[in-house]
């Protein structure tokens, strides 16, 4: 619930610690309330006082859940379905007609020593406080009413005031009244449908009877709520009241339909497609082919856990309030089925709207409220406003990605006008169907009926056992590794190409969806690879060294020639987190494609459609060319058998959500762990105990982020905020190199997500005291180092106006302390000559300012005798380094 403030003050009203909260059920009876004990949960109980009654629990979803099952339990004289005989094809749906009718309205009552407090909305006047009198028996004296500043019914606004109060008495503590739910008399409307089909598979008869029971009034035949063509139709629709939703007609229709090309073994949207009049329904079909291709349809996610069943449905529906511009509907649901508590997550939907009979000019996505409010309510569930760990806390959720949870309230019954939504429940029944094999005749679909539809245990999937990682490693150890990789190949095949397509327009993402995308490519550093010096943003071309050779980035640009303008979202899809590209080839693994396979679909999804709405660049980069073998890209299907793990994040029930963020980024989209940890002589990287433990980049160390670090003060979760939002950290230094445009990008990002990766970064070495920096720099300041003259007169000319001892912020930029600095005290001398020799010309923000480079004032005898003096004179603990000389030639010759 919303904080509640008095009227007068607009003070929030402070809830007592043992307050219990209750739904308060309107028009109840006897009979009604007798199955309270069958539908018992533990922690809530029923209260009837007078004509008061209501749920009580010390959670107010746990009363209110409780309160709706009481009164939405069908009687147990609903009639039953019409049969339609002579049909091969016959099914019965059912759809609950007892929309939510959950009133919110809040009072609060306590007793403060010998007075009761009440807070409530209700008019604060004589005839409230004789209801009030009369329902307790308290005197008019004790009773304090505070006016709430909300304004609701009065009528229900005092009746919420009694309760309160009455309910405060009975139990012997204080109440929040939350609100009311109503009981209604209608309960269920049945649907009977039937069909045959004739010798080319087409529709030849279409039956459809719908029913509202307990409701008198003559049958009446309607119009066909069909779009799908068949020679004989008959529709007969028994709803005089008209209690029946357009989203029930939709559930029965298009579960129905689903129905039909499964036992006939066709593809349910081709199916769909096939019967819809190719002229009549241009648009619709238009908007299908969308859908389907936005969601890659034809295929579902790989198995991997038993216990797991994956399944994907589709659904349509068309809205004909104005039939000379008819709506549309359509959407794909992918969800997982747990087995064994029957538990439905929906992972993700892709749903699309539109109207006009004619070839469609834009296609929209449906709003993410439309979507939460018909998915929880076909799950019987409430959503959360708390973000999933693929979302930026507080940020908007996008339309084809939820997060769906029991708490909070459901929306409103879905109107006529909520096209957009009708398809909601038969998406989700056909894609239960599709990773079940059961077919679920009527909503809500809840962990109580789908487990005990799936029998209430687990059942193996049936498959080939999968060959695991252990057994190619053993080969490995027993054999060649030719003889290794000429297996994996054939564990792994060679992937087919994923058809062209024509690019999607801009318009077909929502405008926040596209800007979560920007914010993804941000975090994963797409430019900073992907943009050769000088070149346009994205059109590829940078030189990438590895130990294996020179690998040059493509083009993420949408042109259709040169970069991925005719990718599908299953081509992109695949490459980023398989390492396949369009056509079939393999990436080589300095794409990072073993970090982004554990990003969600919606950041997936968010991405492409970021990609999709940039300028399209025509540029075709330098081909990767490197040494036999490595060049026969089918053998990198072996390196991905042994050392490409699949699968999305999953978060650690165990901790908070900040750290869980933090991992999905650091270990995701920003894949940081491609620098900051070792690699094997493959190429790979080394996890366990060696995971972020210092690795390189472009020739950069790039230092450890765990207990075993280097740096003279160990890493604190505030050094890391500031040195990844700002590029500079006081105990550490300055980002140089690779970090420099890293940093660039995390500095536009939302200040919540920086701290949760250096939440997470931070909680990766074990507690220990760290040293106070302003020690650490008084300690090199009492060494005396004798024979570094020539260092000394360098560092005093070029380097001491900015690097005293003093160090700290000065009038152009920030001043490192240069015995903090992460680069003198790491074991090789490379980062800190990179450094000297190239400067920093453009430094990751702004309020850094600029370093100037001396490779051309120093040789390299004077840049040994100089990076000698400063290691000795602010890292005196640590070893020399040796033939500093050699290493700034080194350096000098392969500097960019």
């Amino acid at each position: 619930m919303d904080v509640m403030r008095e009227r007068d003050s607009g003070k929030p009203v402070l809830l007592p610690e043992s307050m219990l909260y209750a739904c308060v059920v309107l028009d109840f009876d006897a009979a009604l309330l007798q199955r309270a004990p069958e539908l018992h949960t533990e922690g809530v109980r029923c209260v009837v006082v007078g004509n008061v009654a209501a749920f009580v629990a010390d959670r107010f979803d746990l009363a209110c859940d409780a309160a709706r099952r009481v009164v939405g339990t069908p009687d147990a004289d609903v009639s039953l379905p019409v049969p339609l005989a002579g049909l091969p094809h016959e099914a019965h749906y059912a759809w609950p007609l007892y929309p939510d009718t959950f009133t919110p309205c809040e009072a609060i009552a306590r007793v403060d020593g010998d007075c009761v407090s009440l807070w409530t909305s209700a008019p604060a006047n004589a005839d409230l406080v004789a209801k009030l009198v009369n329902a307790t028996g308290f005197s008019a004296d004790g009773i304090e009413i505070h006016s709430l500043e909300k304004s609701v019914d009065s009528t229900l606004a005092t009746h919420a005031a009694v309760a309160a109060v009455t309910l405060m008495n009975e139990v012997g503590s204080a109440v929040c009244i939350g609100g009311f739910v109503s009981v209604l008399t209608a309960r269920e409307a049945t649907f009977s449908i039937a069909a045959s089909l004739d010798d080319q598979g087409a529709l030849l008869d279409w039956q459809y009877v719908a029913r509202t029971p307990g409701v008198s009034g003559d049958e009446a035949t309607a119009q066909d709520p069909t779009p799908y063509v068949s020679r004989r139709a008959k529709t007969l629709i028994d709803d005089p009241a008209r209690l029946i939703p357009s989203a029930a007609h939709t559930f029965a229709r298009e579960s129905f339909i689903d129905e039909i090309a499964r036992d006939n073994n066709r593809d349910p949207v081709s199916f769909r497609l096939d019967h819809l009049d190719p002229v009549e329904y241009d648009g619709a079909r238009e908007l299908i082919n969308t859908v389907a291709e936005r969601a890659a349809w034809g295929g579902k996610p790989k198995q991997s856990n038993t216990d797991i069943a994956h399944g994907r449905g589709f659904a349509f529906d068309e809205h004909k309030t104005d039939p000379a511009t008819p709506a549309y509907s359509a959407w794909i649901v992918d969800l997982d089925v747990n087995r064994a508590t029957g538990d439905v997550a929906v992972k993700r939907v892709v749903a699309g709207r539109a109207s006009g009979r004619r070839k469609l000019g834009s296609i929209g996505g449906v709003p993410a409220r439309l979507i939460a409010a018909a998915a929880s309510r076909a799950l019987g569930l409430r959503l959360t406003a708390r973000p999933s760990h693929d979302e930026t806390p507080g940020a908007q959720a996008v339309s084809h990605e939820l997060a769906l949870a029991s708490s909070a309230d459901v929306p409103a019954e879905l109107t006529a006008e909520s096209i957009d939504a009708s398809p909601a429940a038969a998406a989700i029944a056909n894609a239960l169907f599709d990773a079940t094999g059961v077919r679920f005749r009527a909503p809500p679909f809840t962990p109580e009926r789908v487990r005990a539809a799936l029998g209430g245990s687990a059942s193996p999937m049936v498959g080939a056992p999968r060959r695991g990682k252990r057994s190619l490693k053993a080969l490995l150890a027993a054999g060649s590794l030719g003889g290794v990789i000429g297996l994996a190949c054939t564990l792994w095949p060679l992937r087919a190409p994923i058809e062209p397509i024509a690019r999607p327009l801009a318009s077909t993402w929502s405008e926040a969806t596209i800007a979560r995308g920007r914010q993804i490519a941000e975090f994963g550093d797409c430019a900073v690879c992907h943009t050769a010096p000088g070149g346009a943003v994205n059109a590829g071309g940078l030189g990438l060294e590895t130990p294996f050779g020179m690998v040059y980035t493509t083009n993420l640009t949408p042109d259709p020639k040169t970069g991925i303008g005719n990718w599908s979202f299953a081509a992109f899809d695949r490459a980023m987190r398989q390492g396949i590209s369009r056509d079939g080839h393999h990436l080589y693994p300095a794409f990072p494609y073993t970090a982004f396979t554990k990003m969600s679909e919606a950041d997936m999804t968010a991405l492409y459609a970021y990609l999709m709405s940039q300028p399209a660049i025509e540029n075709s980069p330098p081909q990767t060319r490197l040494p036999f073998p490595l060049n026969q890209r089918a053998l990198v299907a072996g390196w991905n058998a042994l050392y490409l793990k699949q699968g999305e994040f999953k978060p650690d029930p165990a901790r908070s959500a900040s750290w869980n963020r933090g991992r999905y980024l650091v270990d995701g989209a920003g894949h940081c762990s491609a620098c900051h940890s070792p690699r094997n002589a493959f190429g790979a990287e080394k996890g366990g105990r060696l995971y972020m433990t210092g690795g390189s980049a472009e020739g950069w160390v790039a230092p450890s982020l765990v207990g075993n670090s280097k740096a003279p003060v160990k890493w604190t979760e505030q050094a890391l905020y500031d040195y990844l939002k700002t590029g500079f950290s006081h105990e550490h230094g300055v980002a140089a190199g690779p970090m420099a445009p890293v940093v660039a990008s995390l500095s536009t990002l939302p200040e919540a997500d920086v701290r949760a990766m250096a939440h997470y970064v931070a909680s990766l070495s074990p507690t220990a005291e760290v040293a106070e920096p302003t020690r650490v720099a008084q300690s090199s300041e009492a060494v005396t180092v004798q024979g570094l003259d020539s260092g000394r007169r360098i560092f005093d000319g070029a380097c001491a106006v900015c690097h005293a001892a003093t160090g700290g912020v000065g009038n152009f930029g920030v001043r490192p302390l240069l015995s903090l600095n992460t680069s003198v005290s790491e074991a090789t001398p490379d980062n800190l000559l990179k450094v000297i020799q190239n400067g920093i010309d453009v430094p990751a923000t702004d309020a850094l300012g600029y370093m100037p480079g001396f490779k051309d004032s120093f040789d390299d005898r004077q840049m040994a005798d100089l990076v000698t003096y400063i290691r000795a004179s602010f890292a005196p603990n640590e070893a020399p380094w040796k033939d500093l000389e050699q290493a700034s030639a080194r350096v000098r010759k392969h500097a960019h």
